[in-house]
């Protein structure tokens, strides 16, 4: 049998998770979220799964905001 070579450890660019900064932004603005997920979703999976996650809670918590001021309009 021939030896095999372990696959290479990552490197510290592919487990870095995003700022916090950035992640308000995405929560805040679900575009930039976007846009952040497109940009790290291969380089860094981690980093682009923060970006994805934070867009859709901001997204979410914009809708319930939005049916709820609409309801107290009534």
């Amino acid at each position: 049998m021939e030896p095999t070579t372990p696959p290479p450890a990552p490197t510290s660019n592919q487990t870095e998770d995003l700022s916090m900064i950035l992640k308000i932004v995405s929560f805040c603005i679900p575009l930039v979220g976007a846009i952040l997920w497109f940009i790290n979703k291969d380089k860094n999976p981690k980093a682009a799964k923060s970006a994805c996650t934070f867009a859709l809670v901001g997204v979410a918590v914009g809708i319930v905001i939005n049916v709820v001021v609409t309801l107290m309009n009534r």
